[in-house]
């Protein structure tokens, strides 16, 4: 849009010059798209990427839409010009489990995104209220085998990756545990720490500061080696219990017709960003592990995932179709 043209517009809608260029700047800018609310990990790595990202005199913000199990925000960047522009920035589970869940997905995972590059990972946690009688997996076992009604496990909703984590936990220790989907994070630990739930499964870096006050107890993690954080607390491998060991990745993708050179540019710009300060910093306050894949080891992540998911959403029957 040219100046004339914007300082008309600027006068048809009451605005000035510095008002309307900012908004025309922001119109055009580069996005990076979240599929879920402020404030989660995907959005706080978000925050911190963009400005990395940004080449001097462009600007990049965060755009974010929570919905369909991260559908939407997928759907959005498939949907946008295919010029670069249109970033995602998803855990793995929206493009390797979630299609599965579908009988007509909103997108094809392996045909309708470029690999940018990886950006961090993070493991699960497995956790009861801080004031249960329950110090121990061995003794949540025990209990959940002569409670099967009071057995329940809160995950961020239906079809995420807890809410398998919960339902293989149940047949691998001859429990089947009761499902309580939520609409996200939050309500589900509150209703945890408050008692209404048995144990919840969660990202690991949503739980270890309710873990620290001794508000919630993380039992078991799905890390394949403990983490630094919690060193007293087993994996679920050491716990004979390896079909639970699960680490997701966080991934930048675009449209798969984008230009080459203009996806080429974007996988510097992101290699160059996750080796700044800045995201070492974050990663370290969101407690995730910065993960620098390339475009080529993010790609065969994703197909090895989505093969894995495949497998585990046919053995489990789990589906979100109505």
């Amino acid at each position: 849009m040219t100046r004339r043209r914007l300082l008309a517009a600027a006068s048809a809608m009451g605005l000035g010059w510095e008002s309307l260029a900012a908004f025309a700047q922001s119109a055009n800018a580069a996005r990076i798209i979240v599929g879920f609310p402020p404030g989660g990990t995907a959005d706080s790595l978000a925050r911190v990427l963009a400005p990395l990202m940004t080449p001097p005199g462009q600007s990049m913000i965060v755009d974010n839409k929570p919905g369909a199990s991260g559908q939407l925000a997928a759907e959005a960047v498939r949907m946008a010009a295919p010029d670069g522009n249109a970033l995602l920035l998803t855990p793995s589970s929206i493009l390797s489990l979630v299609p599965h869940l579908y009988k007509k997905p909103m997108f094809d995972s392996l045909g309708d995104f470029a690999a940018v590059g990886g950006v961090c990972d993070h493991s699960f946690g497995f956790a009861v209220p801080g004031t249960s009688p329950i110090k121990s997996f061995a003794e949540f076992v025990d209990w959940s085998r002569n409670n099967a009604k009071e057995a329940t496990f809160a995950t961020p909703g239906s079809g995420t990756a807890p809410h398998f984590l919960g339902t293989i936990l149940g047949r691998e220790i001859g429990a089947p545990l009761v499902h309580v989907p939520y609409k996200g994070v939050a309500p589900g630990l509150q209703d945890l720490i408050g008692g209404q739930v048995a144990s919840t499964f969660n990202p690991l870096p949503t739980l270890l500061e309710y873990h620290k006050t001794g508000r919630i107890r993380i039992l078991a993690v799905t890390n394949p080696s403990r983490v630094a954080s919690l060193p007293a607390v087993p994996t679920f491998t050491e716990l004979k219990r390896p079909a639970l060991e699960l680490v997701e990745w966080y991934g930048l993708f675009t449209s798969s017709k984008a230009p080459a050179d203009a996806v080429a540019k974007l996988q510097n710009q992101l290699r160059l960003a996750v080796g700044k300060p800045e995201l070492t910093a974050a990663a370290k306050r969101l407690e995730v592990e910065p993960r620098p894949a390339d475009a080529t080891e993010l790609r065969h992540l994703l197909e090895a995932d989505y093969r894995r998911w495949q497998g585990i959403v046919k053995t489990t029957g789990i589906s979100l179709d109505s």
